[in-house]
């Protein structure tokens, strides 16, 4: 790759953002969703990155469970993506065959490289390596382990596909262990803490990835990790209980199961009599196995409030939550729609939360999932209509609250089709009340249009054109021609409106007087329901 351009990476880094997502993002990257971050779009030159905005301490163990997607672009799509640790800043990086990360000392990356840099000793294909100190020289002393094919059957990771990631930091034997696409890759030994990091324990984790020359959409997805996903020990207060929560797998094993709602939930309610520590046992997207835990302590002030079974109810029908806590004085309330208060009301449908706080010290919580039947009504089946003859419609009278229709000749369901003049009435109904509504519907000819038989075209004001005379029926007369005796044409004109003098036919043929007589007439004419018609008669002009 050519060097990258380092003004543009510059001033990408001048301006990073801080998302709610606890990551401040720097240059190209942007967020997708709550879970995935677009590194780098495939354009030249660019360099982006996600950087934690927490430390973490490498004295602890930890596990990252996540998605990598390299792009689509195999030939010539680059650089790759880096998954790094340093305690520096926030806004790092830079473009090319760097990957955003060169230069950053002290600092460890491992590095998923989808381009083949000769001068950086790079193997000839996608390769994962881990190196130190922003240095990706494979050639160098700071290049810790690899580089080894990034996918065990060797195949090319620049497939548009999602790649499983797995890094498993174990602090106590201080070894690193990098899973890619289900199967162990490369595995590193040493202690990270003293010799990279001179004893600071406190490092930023983040993501980095770079174009240059060659470009490729890179991307990445978070499942699970020890530092954003990992649990904190909870205090229930006695007599409360507590919804515990993970993410990031397939399948859980909770132990012991004593006090829990379902052992093999992500998230289960907690309610035990005494204090008690629980380890889950997480399988991911590979079936492998990851680990957590947490002491759920029993102590504090007694509470007790119960919010009830979920329930149903009617639209109008009233319904507080009550969450007063008996036996203590100094108490907090939070509910999921930001009400304080120990009692609210519910007017809506929807999942209802509240986490109870005594003396600042323990909680509990509850739930309740209220579901609000909508009263039947509000249905219109609309304006009475008039329709023309051969004409069908349909009547809808789709209403929420899941009610039952039935219509006036016993029919069922909430569209009617209508082929046939009549009211119709529909009543509808659910186990909160019912309704009717009701409309008439008419028919009618629609292709009316009349033409004299007889008309005098002596300029006296009446009778003196002859044309198509309508209500309202006719939308276009496509065409009219008049014909002598002889079958010559002596009239003729298109796409005109009927009741138009102006358009019809003033007893003239070539600007002089027609002879009187009886005349045919040849008419097609376009109807306003859409019907397309020919019709034809005699005339008879008087002089």
């Amino acid at each position: 790759m050519k060097p990258p351009f380092f003004i543009l990476a510059v001033v990408a880094l001048l301006f990073p953002r801080l998302l709610p997502a606890q990551f401040i993002l720097n240059g190209a990257a942007g967020q997708v969703n709550d879970s995935c971050w677009l590194l780098t779009p495939p354009q030249g030159f660019l360099v982006g990155s996600i950087w934690n905005e927490t430390k973490i301490d490498l004295n602890e163990s930890f596990q990252v469970v996540m998605q990598m997607n390299f792009g689509n672009i195999d030939g010539n799509g680059a650089d790759g993506i880096l998954f790094g640790f340093q305690p520096l800043s926030t806004s790092i990086g830079n473009a090319g065959e760097g990957l955003g990360f060169a230069g950053v000392s002290p600092s460890l990356g491992i590095e998923f490289d989808t381009w083949q840099n000769g001068n950086l000793g790079d193997p000839s294909f996608d390769h994962i390596a881990i190196s130190k100190n922003g240095d990706l020289n494979h050639n160098s002393s700071s290049n810790l382990a690899g580089p080894i094919k990034a996918a065990d059957n060797g195949a090319n990771i620049e497939d548009g596909q999602w790649h499983q990631l797995r890094v498993n930091w174990d602090a106590e034997i201080k070894e690193l262990e990098i899973w890619f696409d289900c199967k162990p890759r490369l595995t590193y030994t040493g202690d990270i803490v003293n010799e990279i990091f001179g004893g600071d324990p406190l490092v930023f984790w983040g993501f980095t990835a770079a174009t240059g020359g060659s470009v490729n959409k890179q991307q990445i997805c978070l499942s699970y990790t020890t530092f954003i996903d990992g649990f904190e020990d909870v205090v229930i207060c006695p007599g409360g209980q507590f919804q515990l929560g993970l993410g990031g797998g397939t399948s859980y094993q909770w132990t012991p199961n004593e006090g829990l709602s379902n052992p093999n939930i992500p998230n289960p309610i907690a309610a035990p009599e005494q204090t008690t520590t629980y380890v889950v046992e997480v399988l991911d997207e590979c079936n492998n196995p990851f680990f957590d835990s947490l002491t759920v302590f029993i102590d504090g002030d007694t509470v007790f409030f119960e919010l009830g079974a979920d329930t149903t109810l009617c639209e109008g029908l009233p319904l507080q939550l009550n969450a007063t806590s008996i036996g203590t004085l100094n108490v907090e309330y939070q509910w999921s729609n930001g009400s304080t208060s120990p009692v609210i009301d519910s007017p809506s449908s929807g999942l209802y939360t509240v986490t109870v706080t005594v003396d600042d010290f323990c909680v509990a919580d509850d739930r309740i999932r209220v579901n609000i039947i909508p009263l039947p009504g509000n249905t219109d089946l609309g304006e009475n209509q008039v329709l023309c003859l051969g004409q069908t419609t349909e009547l809808d009278a789709s209403t929420s609250g899941n009610p039952s229709y039935l219509w006036q000749d016993g029919t069922s369901g909430p569209i009617k089709k209508v082929e046939s003049p009549g009211t119709y009435t529909v009543n509808i109904s659910n186990n909160c009340g019912e309704a009717t509504a009701s409309v008439l519907v008419e028919y009618e000819d629609c292709r009316q249009v009349y033409f004299p038989n007889v008309f005098s075209p002596n300029d006296d004001g009446i009778n003196d054109i002859f044309m198509p005379f309508d209500g309202g029926d006719v939308e276009t007369v496509l065409s009219l021609k008049i014909f002598d005796r002889w079958g010559g044409l002596v009239f003729e004109n298109h796409n005109f409106l009927p009741n138009d003098f102006a358009a019809g036919w003033d007893g003239k043929t070539k600007k002089q007087f027609a002879n009187p007589g009886l005349y045919v007439w040849l008419v097609e004419i376009k109807f306003r329901d859409g019907f397309v018609e020919q019709r034809s008669g005699e005339v008879n002009l008087l002089r």
